[in-house]
């Protein structure tokens, strides 16, 4: 049973190839008959003969408008970089995140004693940040998403910039900044929020 599904699917393909094969013998006998005549032996024979098996395949590639479609591919290039770009953008934070709490654990006192009343201020101040840094995600997710929907709009990478550079990270904020200024390269105030964040890398 499982020898005869296999079987019967090669016999059929060859018997399809055999058929085409016969029905195109006159063709190939008169190109043949042709070429003797000429006496011609250049090259360009497989051509000839792929294009006599199956003339509907080179008929059909040969009216691809390979220029259109070459266009439309680069611009989904630049969107798909565009969003990894943001991507990266996001993680880069997020590492740096990462990177600031494991330093704030790594160098923290170990033997360090507080009072009750110490302990809640810095509770109410922990939370207060959580509550902000939550506010400036949300706004910093809304941006992303505008940005990927218009990813030419400057007015949206700057404000990313500056959500950024209100959060501490002005590493991200610099690529913002810098974003914004390769789509408008004639701002003063956008070279001047690039060199501030620049300033605070360092």
């Amino acid at each position: 049973m499982y020898l005869l599904v296999p079987l019967i699917l090669i016999l059929t393909s060859s018997g399809g190839i055999l058929f085409i094969v016969w029905r195109k013998l006159p063709r190939l006998k008169e190109l043949a008959e042709a070429k003797s005549s000429n006496g011609s032996t250049g090259g360009g024979g497989w051509r000839v003969l792929a294009y006599d098996l199956c003339p509907e395949i080179w008929n059909w590639a040969g009216s691809i408008n390979v220029k259109g479609y070459t266009e439309m591919w680069l611009v989904e290039a630049e969107k798909l970089l565009r969003r990894l770009r943001l991507i990266s953008l996001k993680m880069a934070r997020f590492s740096g995140f990462l990177i600031k709490k494991i330093r704030k654990r790594t160098y923290s006192g170990n033997g360090a004693s507080f009072s009750v009343a110490e302990i809640g201020k810095d509770k109410q101040e922990i939370e207060t940040k959580i509550d902000d840094k939550a506010e400036l995600k949300k706004s910093e997710q809304r941006l992303i998403m505008e940005i990927a929907k218009n990813p030419k709009n400057t007015a949206l990478y700057e404000e990313l910039g500056d959500l950024y550079a209100k959060m501490g990270e002005h590493r991200d904020a610099k690529e913002s900044y810098e974003a914004a200024i390769e789509l408008n390269s004639n701002s003063e105030e956008l070279k001047k929020k690039l060199s501030q964040a620049l300033e605070k890398l360092l």
